[in-house]
């Protein structure tokens, strides 16, 4: 029992967390040109490139995306699956050292709404079930504080992600190459998330609420460098972050932007462990 409680706690707390991280990496979202060698692209500031890829962005519903983000307390976590953000929908797969002490590996993490679960091949681990299932904002504060940041659907979009960068200094166009096999152009910059909580605080909501989740976390600056195709569609985004625990890294590549609205199955209810009955007496 008390092994049970030891992986379902941790790999509880290694989703909750790769949630938290998934959202502030999106901080740095993605900017975009036009194609290498493309007339318009000559012309574009990385202003207007960076409105363009976000008006762009915003007419999808989700996109594919794998990620490996490493911090100073939990190694290098890696994901990968499918977010939507019209609704709010996640299908990932999640690896971690922690669950890979304790046996785990991996587990699959699927949320809709403020719902969560996290599915695993050994039953043994949820009192006989293959599925965990907890409702974020039930689970105190911090539970409550990321119920909220995710709910806000438009926070997982990279088109509000891309809205950060339009006001940011130092962001730069730098070339071109391929990313995946894919051709796309090449920026660059570090940006002041202290400065864009300033120069932003009477923006719109999901924007503002990126950048408050960012500062409340510590961040204080952003290395990044993006990557985005000739469709203005963002491919990958590479960043390293300060934050008060230490530098976080990440990279993002994102694939099969669709505008079909993406919905998860939940799992079968007769193969489901409520939180509450695993913290039930304790």
């Amino acid at each position: 029992m008390r092994r049970t409680r030891s992986i379902s706690m941790t790999a509880t707390a290694t989703a909750t967390a790769v949630v938290g991280l998934a959202v502030l990496s999106g901080c740095s979202g993605a900017s975009t040109g036009q194609a290498a060698g493309s007339a318009k692209s000559a012309v574009l500031t990385v202003a207007d490139s960076l409105n363009l890829a976000a008006t762009k962005t915003d007419s999808y519903d989700s996109v594919k995306m794998n990620m490996a983000v490493t911090t100073p307390s939990s190694g290098m976590v890696t994901m990968a699956g499918t977010v939507g953000w019209k609704p709010l929908a996640v299908d990932m797969t999640v690896s971690s050292p922690a669950l890979a002490k304790l046996g785990s590996g991996s587990m699959q993490m699927m949320m809709s709404g403020t719902t969560m679960y996290m599915g695993t091949q050994n039953a043994a681990e949820f009192k006989g079930k293959h599925w965990l299932e907890m409702d974020l904002s039930s689970l105190g504060a911090s539970g409550q504080a990321l119920a909220q940041m995710m709910t806000q659907s438009s926070n997982q979009s990279p088109a509000t992600q891309l809205k950060l960068l339009t006001s940011a200094d130092g962001i730069s166009r730098v070339g071109t190459g391929t990313v995946d096999g894919v051709p796309a152009t090449h920026y660059t910059g570090t940006v002041d998330v202290q400065q864009l909580v300033a120069k932003m605080s009477a923006t719109d909501p999901a924007v503002k609420s990126l950048l408050t989740t960012a500062s409340a976390q510590g961040m204080t600056s952003e290395t990044l460098d993006l990557w985005v195709s000739a469709q203005n569609l963002p491919v990958q985004v590479t960043t390293s972050a300060v934050t008060s625990s230490g530098t976080v890294k990440s990279t993002v590549n994102y694939s099969d932007y669709s505008t079909t609205p993406f919905a998860i199955t939940p799992p079968a209810a007769g193969d489901t462990l409520n939180y509450s009955q695993l913290t039930a007496g304790s």
